[in-house]
C-alpha cells in the first residue's frame, strides 16, 4: 500500500518534489536530469564556490581494481567524465575534506557528483556529514525501489532520496542540510518511521554537529543485493552484482554554502587583545604593527607571529606579490609600485594574473607582475567602513 501511495503521489503532485515526510513512510523525489523538477546541477554552474580538497579514513571493498584505487581523482572540480573517479568497491567508504567549513544556508549545501553514464545506472552511497571527523550524522534516505536489480540494472531516480548519487556524470545531486535538522527534530518529536538503528544514531550524533561548520563529509557503499536498508529499515536495491569498479564511484563533491566567519572592527579587536587604541604600536616588538596584525590575522602579543606579505621571483621577468588577508578584518587592500625609492611616485600595480583561495579564517592572495625593470613592492591596507 505504501508504494502505490508514493507512485500515486509522484504522478499527481509534481509541485511537492523533494519535500520529505518523516512520519507519513512517503517522500516525494525529484526526477532525472532535464525532466521538469530535476534539482540536479551542472558541474559548470556558478552556484560552486568551492571543491573537496583533501581525503582520509579510506576503506575500499571488495571489487575494485587497482586502476580505480586513486582517491585524488574525487578532490577538487568535478570533470563529469566515466574514468576520473576513486571506485569504493562493495561497502568501502571515503571521508573528503574541504578547504571552508559547508554550512547551512538557502538550499542545497553540497552536491555530490558520480559516474553514472545514462540517466539510470545508478551505483548508490549513504552520506554522512561532520564537524569533528568523529561524530558522522547520516541524512534521512528513502528507496522505494521494490524488486533486485542486475548487474546493469536500471533505477528510477524518483525512487531514491539523499542516496548519492541519483544523477548522471557532470550532474550533482544537491543535499541540503537543514534535512538533518528537520530528521531530528521530528525524531524528537516521535514523528517519524525511522528504523531503531538509524534514530539511535541520530539522536546520539545531531547533538554533536555545527550545521553552520562542517568539516567532513562521508560516504559510504551501498552494497545493492538486499542486505543494506534506509532510514525505514526497508531494502535499498542498487545494480548488483558488478564487478572491477564495483559499488559507488566518486567523482568530486562541490560546496555551495560556506561558513562565513564574523569581522569585528579594529577598536573591537584591540580591546581584545588589550591593546592601545594607536595603530601604530608593536605591541611584541615583532615589527608588525597592531594595524597590520589584525588585517593579516597575526597574533598582535606574540612575536614569534609576524605576518607579512612575500615577494618571489618566478621569472626574469615576472615576480609574484603574495599575502593574505584576515576574514575577520574590515579591511582593503591595494598593490602600489614604484622603480625608486629615492624618490618614490608609488602607485596601483595592475597584476596580469590573480589566484585567490579561500580558507575558512583567510583570504589568500597571489598577484603575478610583469616586470622588466627594478620595481618595489607595498601592500596598503585600510579601514573598509
Amino acid at each position: 500500500m505504501k508504494k502505490n501511495l508514493l507512485v500515486l503521489l509522484l504522478s499527481l503532485t509534481s509541485s511537492l518534489w523533494g519535500e520529505t515526510f518523516y512520519g507519513r513512510d512517503v517522500v516525494l523525489s525529484a526526477p532525472k536530469v532535464g525532466e521538469a523538477g530535476s534539482t540536479a546541477i551542472h558541474k559548470e554552474s556558478s552556484s560552486f564556490v568551492a571543491w573537496a580538497n583533501g581525503f582520509e579514513n579510506l576503506q575500499y571493498g571488495s571489487n575494485v581494481d587497482d586502476t580505480w584505487k586513486t582517491p585524488e581523482k574525487a578532490l577538487g572540480k568535478a570533470l563529469g567524465t566515466s574514468t576520473d573517479i576513486v571506485s569504493l568497491g562493495r561497502g568501502g567508504q571515503i571521508t573528503l575534506t574541504f578547504p571552508q567549513k559547508i554550512a547551512d544556508g538557502a538550499g542545497a549545501d553540497f552536491a555530490v557528483f558520480e559516474n553514472a553514464f545514462n540517466d539510470t545506472f545508478l551505483e548508490l552511497a549513504y552520506v554522512e556529514v561532520s564537524s569533528d571527523g568523529i561524530h558522522f550524522v547520516r541524512f534521512p534516505n528513502y528507496s522505494y525501489t521494490t524488486t533486485s536489480v542486475g548487474g546493469f540494472g536500471g533505477l528510477d531516480t524518483r525512487l531514491i532520496y539523499n542516496l548519492a548519487s541519483k544523477y548522471k556524470q557532470g550532474y550533482g545531486h544537491p543535499f541540503d542540510l537543514a534535512d538533518l535538522q528537520r530528521a531530528y527534530n521530528a525524531q524528537l518529536q516521535g514523528n517519524t518511521d525511522f528504523s531503531s538503528a538509524f534514530a539511535n544514531q541520530l539522536t546520539n550524533n545531531f547533538p554533536h554537529l555545527n550545521l553552520s561548520s562542517i568539516t567532513h563529509v562521508r560516504f559510504i557503499d551501498v552494497i545493492g543485493d538486499g542486505s543494506a536498508k534506509d532510514s525505514r529499515g526497508e531494502i535499498i536495491y542498487d545494480p548488483y552484482p558488478t564487478s572491477g569498479s564495483a559499488g559507488f564511484d566518486l567523482d568530486a563533491v562541490g560546496v555551495i554554502n560556506v561558513y562565513i566567519p564574523s569581522t569585528q572592527s579594529y577598536s573591537d579587536w584591540a580591546v581584545e587583545h588589550n591593546l592601545s587604541t594607536n595603530r601604530l604600536d608593536d605591541a611584541d616588538n615583532d615589527g608588525v604593527c597592531n594595524f597590520f596584525e589584525y588585517a593579516l590575522g597575526g597574533d598582535p602579543n606574540n612575536p614569534t607571529n609576524a605576518p607579512s606579505p612575500a615577494l618571489s621571483t618566478q621569472t626574469n621577468q615576472m615576480v609574484c606579490f603574495e599575502y593574505a588577508i584576515s576574514r575577520h578584518a574590515q579591511v582593503s587592500e591595494t598593490i602600489l609600485k614604484t622603480g625608486s625609492l629615492r624618490n618614490p611616485n608609488w602607485l596601483p600595480a595592475t597584476p596580469q594574473d590573480v589566484q585567490i583561495n579561500t580558507t575558512t579564517d583567510f583570504i589568500q592572495h597571489k598577484a603575478y607582475f610583469s616586470i622588466t625593470n627594478k620595481a618595489f613592492f607595498q601592500l596598503q591596507i585600510q579601514d573598509r567602513l
